[in-house]
């Protein structure tokens, strides 16, 4: 029993020194070596309902938003600064306390203009990265591991190949309560929904991501002009994604030729975990593109 219980302790010692390495910055690993996490390290249930009450902080509203926590490079910051994670999370925690500068809450200088909701394993998002350079992209998730995932792919991704993916971060947050905490009207240029939860009981489908409650607000937040992308796996869940789009004055569903030059469309598809899975699976994949219209000009203004 006794030789039992120091295996144990000896196996739990050596896990508890693995997640140390892991998670330490370049030089720090015990050989100089960075090491990319591992999604088997980050598993957890597929769904959380995004309804319940949101048991983590978030901005009383954009200006209380310091980007250069998220994106240091494109804000004067420092290499180690580029290093540092604030995802929101237990491990990676993140305050809003009172109003940041206008050059650092988007006010001024640069703002997030690509947003990938539900961001998953982040496939997307740093695919996104690379797509965009001079954009900064902006991964949000609400299962915490997954985003400690992210952040930590990121942070590896930035010391691996000094001055690339300082464009890109994620932050765990709910979506469905708190997206224009974050963002200002008209910011975005991109918004993504990439195999969302399908809620396939009729009592759950408020649930949808893509709703008629939301998309208002996705409508607030994009500029004229902008693209919302979505793509499921779910035949049923596509065609209420177009009903639903098809329905809002705001949005005009744009023919698939015209996007044979818009490298987001074949991303949404192949970049993300879920895409991945369908793909070696050899299911089917459905898609739309709406890009977002102005009701009026006296609208707008």
């Amino acid at each position: 029993m006794e030789k039992e219980e120091e295996e144990k302790r000896a196996g739990y010692m050596k896990k508890k020194e693995y997640l140390k390495k892991r998670r330490a910055p370049e030089g720090e690993d015990g050989d100089g070596k960075r090491l990319m996490p591992k999604k088997a390290d980050f598993r957890m249930r597929a769904h959380i309902n995004p309804l319940n009450d949101t048991p983590f902080p978030y901005p009383k509203n954009p200006d209380y938003v310091n980007w250069k926590l998220h994106f240091p490079l494109f804000f004067g910051g420092t290499e180690e600064e580029n290093k540092a994670l604030y995802l929101n999370t237990m491990d990676y925690p993140l305050t809003y306390d009172a109003p940041v500068e206008a050059a650092l809450n988007g006010r001024k200088g640069p703002q997030v203009e690509i947003l990938d909701i539900g961001c998953g394993f982040g496939g997307l998002s740093v695919a996104l990265a690379k797509i965009f350079p001079t954009h900064l992209v902006f991964g949000m998730e609400i299962r915490d591991k997954l985003v400690n995932y992210v952040g930590e792919r990121i942070r590896a991704l930035r010391i691996e190949t000094p001055g690339s993916y300082g464009n890109v971060s994620v932050i765990r947050t709910n979506t469905m309560r708190h997206l224009t905490n974050y963002f200002r009207r008209g910011q975005l240029l991109k918004l993504f929904f990439c195999f969302p939860d399908p809620h396939f009981k009729a009592s759950n489908h408020r649930r949808r991501i893509i709703n008629d409650g939301f998309l208002s607000e996705y409508a607030y937040l994009l500029r004229p002009g902008g693209r919302l992308y979505a793509v499921t796996d779910i035949e049923e869940l596509h065609d209420w994604h177009i009903e639903k789009l098809n329905s809002h004055p705001q949005f005009r569903r744009l023919p698939e030729s015209s996007l044979t030059d818009d490298p987001c469309v074949e991303a949404m598809q192949n970049e993300t975990e879920e895409g991945k899975k369908v793909t070696r699976n050899g299911g089917r994949k459905f898609y739309c593109v709406y890009e977002r219209v102005p009701t009026s000009t006296t609208t707008e203004q």
